[in-house]
């Protein structure tokens, strides 16, 4: 089972960064694991549901955690062009991955 939080809910100040750990999939690149931790529960990982219509508020989302995350590289923001291709109703974003230059989301979506 899984437990997602509608997109209304969404809070950045819920959003912990853990320590950067080395990147498998990408050559000197860094992965940093986010928890989504509220006063009840804590996620690992952000977990929102969609719906089509909502898809454009995910570009707001996609900004605050990578504003949130301290660096000086350049973002790379994905989300909302890729939600658009996609039929799942959950999207999971796992973390942060950065290379050399830039950096951006981690994330899939699932039923």
């Amino acid at each position: 089972m899984i437990i997602s939080i509608p997109l209304s809910t969404y809070n950045k100040q819920y959003i912990i960064f853990l320590p950067a750990v080395k990147n498998n999939m990408i050559e000197r690149g860094l992965f940093v694991r986010i928890l989504y931790s509220t006063t009840n529960v804590t996620f690992n990982g952000i977990f929102i549901k969609f719906k089509n219509e909502s898809i454009p508020n995910f570009g707001k989302v996609e900004k605050d955690v990578l504003h949130a995350y301290h660096t000086t590289k350049t973002p790379v923001y994905s989300i909302e062009k890729n939600l658009y291709r996609n039929t799942k109703t959950i999207l999971k974003i796992s973390g942060i991955w950065e290379n050399e230059t830039s950096y951006g989301l981690a994330y899939k979506t699932m039923d």
